[in-house]
């Protein structure tokens, strides 16, 4: 019946490059490496690549790991340290994600907004548009160009009063294709 090497020798048959070191060394401890990092990250999955990812540097670093008076301690240190990597990448990942998700928003936002204003004056400058002349030309000249009644009349060549009439007039037509604009999106809408 043939002996089990012990750790510390598994170790340093690992150090010079044996397979066979290696294997032994794998099979002894994955499955108590594993258990302690499925405790701390709660991801079988996480747990497997962090092991995968300390056997994997043990295997290509051999030749420069360090003589040491306990494997299992040092193997579940280097995995520890590998662990609070995984937890502080992900960490940091979810705040990346996070403050794109922030910036994506807010810019979706005021891209929407952008759009809604294009839209909006687009519809006022239609409904402007639809007044007969003389009313939409007394409208812009006092809502647009700001001025006032009495300026507008002596341009027109028209009373005061009827250039506040066609003002007037022009505000409740407009307001009411608004009104009707707006009833109809809340009964799309719904």
């Amino acid at each position: 019946m043939r002996q089990q090497p012990q750790p510390d020798t598994i170790w340093e048959m690992v150090r010079q490059g044996h397979n066979t070191a290696f294997r032994a060394l794998f099979d002894t401890y994955w499955e108590e490496l594993y258990h302690y990092a499925v405790r701390v990250l709660k991801d079988g999955s996480a747990a497997q690549d962090a092991i995968q990812g300390l056997f994997v540097h043990l295997w290509e670093s051999h030749s420069e790991l360090p003589a040491v008076t306990s494997v299992p301690a040092y193997l579940r240190t280097a995995l520890r340290n590998r662990l609070l990597n995984v937890i502080r990448d992900e960490q940091l990942y979810q705040q990346h994600v996070g403050n794109f998700g922030a910036a994506t928003a807010s810019a979706d936002d005021s891209l929407l907004d952008a759009i809604h204003l294009r839209e909006t004056e687009t519809a006022l400058l239609q409904s402007i548009d639809r007044l007969p002349a003389r009313m939409k030309t007394a409208f812009y000249m006092h809502r647009i160009q700001h001025l006032t009644v009495a300026e507008i009349a002596e341009q027109l060549g028209s009373s005061e009063q009827t250039i506040r009439n066609q003002i007037n007039t022009a505000l409740r037509r407009i307001r009411l294709q608004w009104h009707a604009v707006s009833i109809l999106l809340c009964f799309i809408l719904r």
